[in-house]
């Protein structure tokens, strides 16, 4: 006989995220945890930008990785003309600069990761559209290319909340994410991370509680509890929007009528 019973709660999107731990209330619901953001960039009656650090890459690893590679590089180049003494064409010599210029285009790469591109990646709310803006670069492997930027856009009201832990060893915490459903379903198209934490899932409600406020045309903080940037984002900041979706994401539709 079964003498104690509990409700375990569970993912209502399809597909869950992974290492699911808690769903969002509904941004067009009563929030009932108080908003509080951490960093904030503009806040105004029309436009909400926050700066969002991109977790795709380990910024500490590209350095390390960087000098890695040149090391090999070297060592590659070197070991060809060694081994070169004991023939007569130059063959090993070509095939260690050749093996050398590869890992030094890698350790450009890794330098460029590191030094150059931004990392910060914001989004906007524009609560007289009702949606929201994600900026974004696209990773290329060329380093001497520069990433191009692409903006996501979609309706506030498809977006639902989801809270997930990562156990990854360079990002490891719990993790935001606005995930995008089909109209009226519960069906994911596509996720996008909103902040991260290393501890507390709870400044991650704070900062959920926020938007959905926001985004509800009610008042919210004007100040966050970590001014300015972090340390690590410095000083790579992310380039300026480009101008269609700039133009778009930071007026009201109103405001595009007469432009035109």
């Amino acid at each position: 006989m079964l003498l104690t019973s509990f409700n375990e709660s569970k993912p209502k999107l399809n597909p869950p995220i992974s290492c699911w731990r808690e769903d969002m209330p509904e941004n067009h619901e009563p929030q009932l945890v108080p908003p509080q953001l951490h960093w904030l960039t503009t806040l105004n009656d029309t436009f909400l930008e926050i700066p969002r650090y991109s977790t795709e890459v380990s910024w500490g690893g590209m350095l390390a990785s960087a000098i890695l590679m040149f090391t090999l590089g070297i060592g590659v180049g070197a070991f060809g003309f060694v081994i070169q003494g004991g023939y007569d064409d130059y063959v090993m010599t070509v095939i260690g600069l050749g093996g050398a210029f590869i890992f030094f285009c890698l350790t450009l790469f890794c330098l460029k990761m590191y030094f150059v591109q931004p990392r910060d990646q914001p989004f906007r709310l524009n609560r007289k559209r009702q949606k929201i803006y994600i900026y974004e670069y696209k990773h290329t492997f060329f380093p001497w290319l520069k990433w191009p930027v692409t903006i996501r856009s979609y309706n506030w009201a498809d977006v639902h909340g989801e809270i997930r832990y990562s156990s990854a060893r360079y990002d490891s915490g719990y993790q935001l994410f606005g995930s995008v459903c089909e109209p009226g379903t519960n069906k994911v198209v596509t996720r996008f991370l909103i902040a991260k934490e290393r501890s507390s899932r709870e400044q991650l409600c704070q900062i959920w509680s926020y938007l959905c406020v926001y985004m509800q045309h009610d008042q919210v903080v004007a100040e966050p509890d970590s001014p300015g940037r972090p340390d690590d984002w410095r000083p790579r900041k992310a380039d300026q929007w480009p101008a269609e979706m700039e133009l778009e994401s930071t007026t009201a539709p109103e405001h595009a009528v007469t432009q035109k």
